[in-house]
């Protein structure tokens, strides 16, 4: 699968007493309609990337708090961070045999522990 189909964010938060939250976004993150300059002709507006989309749709999901700290990953970079985090089927989607793929996958996660 094209390491440019899905965008992958993370953002691993952690502080005294306050314990440990990561949340994970998979998403193809695309356009909302006022992406467009003009809808019709498909021209996004100028700014308005699948790595900004993915920014806005991780503040939806988690909010901006989390957004200040989260990283837009290679496929690779995520797996190998967040991998442990993730259910075992879900690098399976990722990595399907050729034509076994989803039309869309979208994976939101979010994991809090506290330990004190």
């Amino acid at each position: 699968m094209s390491e440019e189909l899905y965008q992958f964010m993370a953002c691993d938060y952690y502080a005294t007493g306050e314990g440990r939250t990561v949340s994970l976004l998979i998403t193809r993150a695309y356009p909302h309609t006022d992406d467009y300059e003009d809808v019709m002709t498909g021209n996004l507006k100028p700014g308005h990337t699948a790595k900004v989309r993915a920014a806005r749709e991780f503040r939806d999901a988690f909010g901006g708090w989390y957004l200040q700290g989260a990283e837009n990953l290679s496929r690779e970079e995520f797996l190998r961070r967040f991998g442990n985090h993730l259910p075992p089927y879900t690098e399976k989607i990722l990595n399907p045999e050729p034509g076994d793929g989803p039309g869309n996958f979208n994976l939101k996660l979010q994991i809090h522990m506290n330990f004190s």
